[in-house]
């Protein structure tokens, strides 16, 4: 897939997420910084400028984009990601 692909991917992924966990009361943006995250494998916004998804290299953007397609059918990976994300961010 090229990169306007996975760019536009990774925006629907962010939005089909909160619909397929209603119970998790994560809205787009929590989605996104958790994939973002663990592709950088950081607090996003200590590596890169916003917007995070335009300036993310294309094997960051890529997983990113895979990240979320697994955690719409895998809750459990979705939790870990996201306690590693909260990690390093010092909230855990």
């Amino acid at each position: 897939m090229n990169r306007s692909g996975l760019e536009k991917e990774y925006l629907e992924l962010g939005n089909e997420l909160p619909i397929i966990y209603p119970s998790l009361n994560f809205k787009n943006h929590c989605y996104w910084r958790i994939a973002l995250d663990n592709a950088v494998g950081d607090q996003w916004n200590k590596k890169l400028v916003s917007p995070a998804y335009k300036n993310l290299s294309n094997e960051q953007l890529q997983q990113a984009v895979e990240l979320m397609q697994s955690f719409k059918q895998d809750a459990h990976l979705l939790q870990e990601k996201n306690k590693l994300s909260l990690q390093y961010r010092g909230k855990l």
